[in-house]
């Protein structure tokens, strides 16, 4: 998903400056978030903007074709973004293996409790930005099955094997992650606030819904 952008800030090196940088500077939004997850998709579906960004050896000439494609970038954003996903990406799979930590996670009261036992780990990341994950992959199209106690569930995830339900129905919980999500905006909507992703008219039901509420009837 990323290409030559492991390089430039998710390499070991890269990862531990940036990752400090980004601790401090907390002053990018869901629209930036978003922007940067519209710049990827367009990756995806076009073969030679691939190819050229897999070209690219340095972050200059990376934005520069980011910005030729309609997507101003700067480096400060993209690393916000990707340092943010993995410090939650890996405090999960560190709770996958750390049945202390996940049991403390899992009886967190609200979310910013589950933030704060987070940064005591050392991994950094804000309520909202925990929020924006977890709903874009609960209402991911793509699919992987995960083994657990309760037996194989389909649920959506882009990194791994990590178990990600038991986060999304805590995350359902506290009010942060709505029920349903959809992926596409409606043509019309029933109401003026289509930013609120809680409305009816703004919903549909994911593939993995019904794998994720049995898990919790059986929990």
């Amino acid at each position: 998903m990323y290409y030559q952008i492991w390089n430039f800030f998710l390499k070991e090196d890269k990862y531990i400056y940036w990752k400090d940088k980004t601790k401090i500077n907390k002053t990018f939004d869901k629209v930036t978030w978003q922007k940067i997850i519209d710049f990827l998709l367009l990756v995806e579906q076009t073969f030679l903007l691939k190819c050229q960004l897999a070209e690219t050896d340095s972050l200059e000439p990376f934005l520069k074709l980011a910005t030729e494609n309609g997507y101003n970038l700067t480096a400060e954003e993209l690393a916000w973004f990707l340092i943010t996903r993995r410090q939650i990406w890996d405090l999960f799979d560190f709770a996958q293996k750390t049945p202390s930590l996940k049991e403390e996670l899992l009886i967190a009261k609200d979310p910013q409790q589950f933030v704060n036992i987070a940064a005591e780990n050392g991994y950094y990341f804000s309520v909202e930005e925990l929020s924006w994950l977890l709903i874009e992959i609960k209402s991911s199209s793509q699919l992987v099955s995960i083994n657990n106690s309760v037996g194989e569930i389909l649920t959506g995830s882009n990194y791994g094997r990590i178990e990600i339900g038991y986060w999304i129905w805590l995350a359902e919980d506290w009010g942060i992650v709505p029920p349903f999500c959809h992926r596409d905006k409606p043509g019309t909507f029933l109401c003026q606030n289509i930013n609120n992703p809680f409305l009816p008219d703004r919903c549909f039901l994911p593939k993995s819904y019904f794998n994720q509420r049995l898990m919790v009837i059986h929990n």
